[in-house]
């Protein structure tokens, strides 16, 4: 792994990080524009998602992570695996692409 690539795995594990604890001003450097979407997240679980990253890795301005979701909503519970692929510039991200693995559960949980 070269060394861009390593700083930008460790730009997105301190998102991750950031996430857990509730760190809006970290996750502002990191993810500006998708900061609305995470507070989203949060509201619509009451608080309840929790994100496990399982394995993480790098190539070019490009870091995939893959996690497990957890969460409850409305008396629905989600436990399920995705992979996230993030586009970064200068150690901010420009671009998320989310894989479900189970598309039919993720949209009944959401729906």
């Amino acid at each position: 792994m070269g060394a861009n690539e390593a700083q930008n795995v460790a730009a997105i594990q301190r998102g991750f990080e950031a996430f857990a604890k509730g760190d809006i001003e970290t996750l502002k450097t990191l993810f500006q524009a998708i900061l609305e979407f995470f507070g989203q997240l949060a509201h619509e679980t009451e608080g309840s998602l929790r994100v496990e990253v399982l394995t993480m890795a790098a190539s070019g301005d490009h870091v995939l992570v893959f996690e497990r979701v957890t969460g409850t909503r409305k008396g629905k519970t989600l436990d399920t695996k995705e992979a996230l692929v993030f586009k970064l510039d200068n150690g901010v991200v420009t671009e998320v692409t989310e894989l479900q693995s189970d598309y039919p559960a993720v949209a009944q949980f959401w729906s």
